[in-house]
């Protein structure tokens, strides 16, 4: 014999369908991805971890994080670290870590331009006049020299070569952007 079963729907029934349905699985997963971030801000200096806007018990917590040897203990407290971050938005925590962690993008376009300026002397000893325009201050004689040697059958001097013609740009690019830069604030 089978019942049947009442199909009405209820006030509360509407009321839970129209929250927000959060599965435990997804909330386990908020869980680690918070105990996560506080193992990541155990890896910062003190001095870093000022920098964040973060609570007296969480930066005690992590002070005394840093402290313990044991394997369970430590497992323990970054849980409790990650209790923590429950409670509080950890969203811009997260943002600043990542911000605090990644390289500047402006350093890595610097750097890629000298690589690119290395080259193309280095390729093509017409491309020193191009540099030279942009860079009036930089010295010929010393680049057609680093471009010989670069191009040099000798792989030790070569190499050489090669890596001072880099520092050499290096210098002047670098120089050059930050002269833009204090342009642009006065």
């Amino acid at each position: 014999m089978s019942r049947k079963k009442n199909h009405a729907t209820t006030e509360t029934d509407l009321e839970i369908d129209s929250e927000e349905f959060i599965s435990k699985s997804q909330l386990k997963r908020e869980a680690h991805a918070l105990t996560d971030l506080g193992s990541k801000l155990l890896t910062l200096s003190a001095e870093e971890l000022n920098r964040f806007e973060l609570p007296d018990n969480l930066l005690e917590a992590l002070k005394v994080a840093k402290n313990i040897k044991k394997h369970g203990a430590l497992k323990r407290q970054k849980l409790y670290i990650g209790k923590l971050l429950r409670g509080l938005d950890a969203k811009p925590i997260e943002t600043q870590y990542e911000i605090l962690q990644s390289p500047h993008k402006e350093d890595v376009k610097q750097f890629h331009d000298v690589e690119n300026w290395r080259d193309s002397i280095i390729d093509n000893p017409a491309n020193i006049n191009i540099f030279l325009a942009q860079f009036p201050m930089a010295q010929r004689q010393s680049l057609i020299k680093m471009q010989r040697d670069s191009n040099n059958a000798n792989p030790q001097i070569a190499t050489r070569a090669k890596r001072k013609l880099f520092l050499y740009i290096k210098e002047f690019v670098f120089n050059h952007n930050k002269q833009n830069i204090q342009d642009d604030f006065l």
